[in-house]
């Protein structure tokens, strides 16, 4: 039977399909205009993955906490009380941004506390290698490109994708890239980044889809070793009369003279300098982290019946490894690996029980 639908019938779906799509949407960003975590609250739930850098994570926490409260209160001013339309409130609402820049050697948790960061707020997070990148019409990948991971983690939700957080790993390698390639400089992937960290609106293109993503609202976190940024620093606290320690005074023009560019850095107003991870640092993140590499461990062998254990100078020892091997807290899985390696592959179905590892059986196992 043919039927034929009325235009006020069309309308009124129309309208309950637009009605059905905003609910949508409001639930996946409700969690954001809900958001009520002071800076101490989500420092607490920080402590218990990231390790030491009391300092850091306080500075961290604050800026976040600030970030995603703001940014919570304008949307629900906008969709609750206004009832006006979410993609409409994203480009018109405006709040400052504290993007983060993280100062520090290698493996102290510079990626791992932006990560955790984002889980504990509930953002989509992208991880973005920017020795990967490189200007356009040269080897390498396009700063755009950091769009489409960001979507992807978003789950393809551009409305969730732009209240996200995105790390910016090794920022510090991007002063300038090798000359095997044309004349290939850090210094346009810096100013390509600049568009996208201080917030523009983008058009990302999925095949035949056009979809919009701005990152007026994207927190960016940046992180870096800065190798001899210290000096720097400590030459022109010297030459200004500062007192103290140079980690409390790093600033944007201590960077530029390490070789970025000036209104790059100015995007990042808060920064941290994260310490190198002590021994008793790499202990605590074996047996108190809640993502603690050795309890993965334990947990694996546990299912075959053989309870791990290992005593106080054995995790001495193998965070003495770590902190000798300068790996910091992403080698411990490396070195539990090869601590535990044969009885992992041998002790399973042939033995049950309590397996006691001391410091000499660590140092028979790294030799």
């Amino acid at each position: 039977m043919y039927y034929s639908m009325s235009q006020q019938s069309k309308q009124r779906i129309e309208e309950k399909i637009a009605e059905l799509k905003r609910q949508q949407v409001l639930e996946a960003v409700e969690h954001i205009i809900e958001f009520n975590s002071t800076p101490s609250e989500l420092k607490k739930e920080m402590d218990k993955f990231v390790i030491g850098q009391e300092k850091g994570k306080k500075i961290i926490a604050t800026a976040i906490a600030f970030h995603y409260k703001r940014l919570g209160t304008a949307l629900k001013e906008a969709v609750i009380q206004k009832g006006e339309d979410i993609d409409e409130v994203l480009k018109t609402t405006r709040t400052p941004k504290a993007n983060i820049l993280i100062v520090g050697p290698t493996g102290c948790g510079k990626t791992y506390t932006a990560e955790i960061a984002s889980m504990l707020v509930g953002v989509p997070f992208a991880v973005e290698d920017l020795t990967k990148f490189s200007e356009v019409g040269y080897v390498g990948m396009e700063t755009g490109d950091i769009l489409v991971d960001l979507l992807i983690a978003a789950d393809g939700n551009s409305h969730v994708a732009q209240m996200g957080i995105v790390y910016l790993d090794e920022i510090d390698k991007i002063l300038t890239e090798t000359l095997a390639f044309k004349d290939v400089s850090g210094k346009g992937v810096q100013k390509g980044l600049l568009k996208l960290v201080e917030g523009m609106d983008n058009i990302v293109k999925m095949g035949k889809e056009r979809i919009h993503l701005s990152t007026k609202h994207v927190l960016f976190i940046a992180g870096g070793v800065f190798e001899d940024i210290e000096s720097i620093v400590k030459k022109r606290m010297a030459k200004q009369g500062l007192l103290g320690n140079w980690k409390d005074h790093l600033m944007a023009e201590d960077l530029v003279k390490f070789g970025m560019e000036r209104q790059l850095m100015g995007r990042f107003p808060v920064k941290v300098v994260y310490d190198q991870l002590t021994i008793q640092d790499l202990k605590d993140i074996m047996t108190k982290s809640e993502d603690s590499p050795l309890k993965a461990y334990v947990n694996d062998l546990k299912a075959w019946d053989i309870d791990l254990v290992l005593t106080d100078d054995a995790l001495t020892e193998i965070s003495r490894r770590a902190e000798q091997e300068g790996t910091g807290a992403r080698g411990l899985t490396s070195i539990l690996h090869r601590v535990l390696f044969e009885d992992m592959y041998s002790l399973p179905g042939n033995y049950t029980g309590e397996l006691v590892m001391d410091e000499m059986y660590v140092r028979s196992r790294l030799r």
